[in-house]
């Protein structure tokens, strides 16, 4: 088994994708021998109030749209970038949008 740590990432950013997101970031954070601490979450890129949904995510840390109320991890990043996942390495949620 390679050392290496695993890379995270979740396609999805509904309010099963964003949930996921909240205990996958906290539990890489907590699990950082085994993966990396930047859990990548892939958003559909929507404007909400003149703002991109993304850029609320990483600036807030919360999915106003989808599940508001509840702060994510600063660790989960948002992108709207769907090459990145090209390159994944390690594990993969994939969430209806």
């Amino acid at each position: 088994m390679s050392d290496a740590k695993k890379r995270v990432c979740i396609v999805g950013s509904g309010n099963w994708g964003s949930a996921i997101a909240k205990i996958v970031g906290a539990n890489a954070m907590k699990y950082n021998n085994i993966f990396e601490t930047r859990v990548t979450m892939y958003v559909y890129e929507e404007i909400i109030n003149n703002e991109k949904l993304t850029n609320i995510i990483n600036t807030i840390h919360e999915n106003v749209k989808y599940l508001p109320g509840h702060k994510l991890p600063e660790n989960v990043v948002s992108t709207s970038i769907i090459i990145y996942y090209y390159s994944f390495i390690g594990i993969l949620f994939g969430i209806d949008c």
